[in-house]
């Protein structure tokens, strides 16, 4: 057999050397669509486990003279996460694609308030949810005013409010809570990422405010 020629040794050694470098290229690219696979599933966990909670959301109400509340209905809203407010969610899922179940609709109204730091507080007003698949509907707004108003000098300084309006408070389960926060609006508190539950509670209420010792004027 001829020995190889010199000509021979270098082409087969520049053929190992392009081999070599057509594997490492390989091998790089591999790593790189590793790279950017194991990204993209990292950020497809990441929006999915910010758009997987569900509130549950249990109306009832509580009437002048109740000794308990009355459960009215209850729905879920789908896909909140803790970048919304529960105002945010409540007012979005009407519109938005598979926030609410088949069968389910939901309308609310709010009255924004600017306060005295220039941070904005949204209140619900007004809410109608209804369930065709139990033939079951809510619906309630905001009543009531000052029955009595105190005055000295001409000028009101207080007042007897009476009424009717929406409180909410969230819970573990328990569905007569009365554990209403006293400064966290539905526009303050946050939803959550995994799944939880709110009571929005329409009740009665009376109670004075301000200064009560001067003349009372009936409204």
């Amino acid at each position: 057999m001829d020995e190889p020629t010199h000509s021979n040794a270098t082409e087969n050694k520049e053929d190992d050397c392009q081999m070599a470098e057509r594997k490492m290229s390989m091998k790089n690219r591999m790593k790189q669509l590793s790279a950017l696979v194991l990204a993209a599933t990292m950020a497809m966990g990441t929006y999915t486990s910010a758009f997987a909670a569900d509130m549950t959301v249990y109306l009832r109400s509580i009437g002048k003279n109740a000794t308990a509340p009355t459960q009215e209905l209850s729905f879920t809203v789908h896909n909140v996460n803790s970048n919304m407010s529960i105002c945010n969610a409540l007012r979005q899922a009407p519109q938005t694609a598979g926030m609410l179940d088949p069968g389910v609709t939901l309308d609310t109204a709010w009255n924004q308030v600017t306060n005295s730091d220039n941070t904005e507080d949204w209140y619900l007003t007004y809410l109608a949810a209804s369930d065709s698949r139990i033939n079951d509907r809510y619906e309630a707004g905001n009543n009531g005013g000052n029955t009595i108003l105190y005055k000295k000098d001409g000028e009101t300084v207080g007042g007897y409010y009476e009424g009717n309006s929406w409180m909410w408070c969230l819970t573990d389960g328990n569905l007569n809570s009365t554990a209403y926060p006293e400064t966290i609006t539905l526009s303050d508190q946050k939803c959550k990422d995994s799944n939880f539950a709110i009571i929005l509670s329409y009740d009665y209420s009376a109670f004075p405010w301000g200064d009560t010792t001067g003349t009372p004027e009936k409204q």
